[in-house]
């Protein structure tokens, strides 16, 4: 995520390191939230916009299907040149075809959302151990980062991070992370009441993640219950 008023030069460095290290590879966590997000504003159904791919048995987002007998993640698919949503000019380059409306882990790029507690504003001397705008294990706001050998262009990437917007971002993005954990966990434990097929189940469970996101926005009960 860049400040608004980042220089050109630092957007395009930070595009082009993300499309390398994120967008060729899909994304790296994808919340029911952003599904129903994306899904809504292109008005598509979801699994136009979504893959499966084996979970394991300890995973909270593991989907139940076929019968309880596999369970499978769900995240945006696969397209010609990596995520669905990625583009190339005619020159080559890669930019992200969602803009802000992409996961919220995408637009934290390079911040991992949920490795450490949202950073909370603080005096321009503070540089505690933990936040963005110090050093931590693994990051670099200013300087190398510690064990990479990517260091300079991490740091200018990091660079372009606001750290009240990554701190704002990180605390919507741990509710959705939570209520999709919640969603697979209700789904999985009445799954049997479904039609079985691995399609008809993927298909029905993201029709029950549209309804459990419209009863989380109306403050409603969840699908199923009286």
């Amino acid at each position: 995520m860049l400040k608004a008023d980042s220089a050109p030069g630092a957007r395009a460095e930070w595009h082009a390191s993300r499309t390398e290290k994120l967008c060729t590879r899909g994304s790296r966590f994808v919340t029911g939230a952003d599904i129903v997000r994306i899904s809504r504003t292109l008005a598509l159904e979801p699994w136009h916009l979504t893959q499966t791919a084996p979970a394991a048995a300890d995973d909270p987002t593991g989907i139940v299907t076929e019968g309880s007998r596999r369970r499978v993640n769900l995240r945006l698919a696969n397209g010609r040149y990596g995520c669905l949503f990625l583009l190339r000019t005619a020159g080559g380059l890669g930019r992200c075809g969602l803009g802000d409306l992409a996961p919220a882990s995408c637009r934290a790029f390079p911040a991992k959302l949920g490795e450490r507690a949202p950073a909370a504003p603080s005096g321009p001397e503070d540089k505690s151990e933990g936040t963005a705008e110090g050093k931590s294990e693994g990051t670099a706001a200013e300087g190398k980062s510690e064990g990479t050998a990517e260091g300079k262009s991490e740091q200018l990437t990091m660079d372009g991070l606001d750290v009240e917007m990554l701190a704002e971002v990180e605390r919507g993005w741990i509710e959705d992370r939570d209520h999709w954990f919640e969603v697979v966990k209700r789904w999985n434990a009445q799954s049997d009441e479904y039609p079985s097929g691995d399609e008809a189940d993927i298909h029905v469970f993201q029709r029950y993640l549209l309804e459990a996101h419209a009863a989380r926005e109306a403050g409603t009960s969840w699908p199923g219950e009286v």
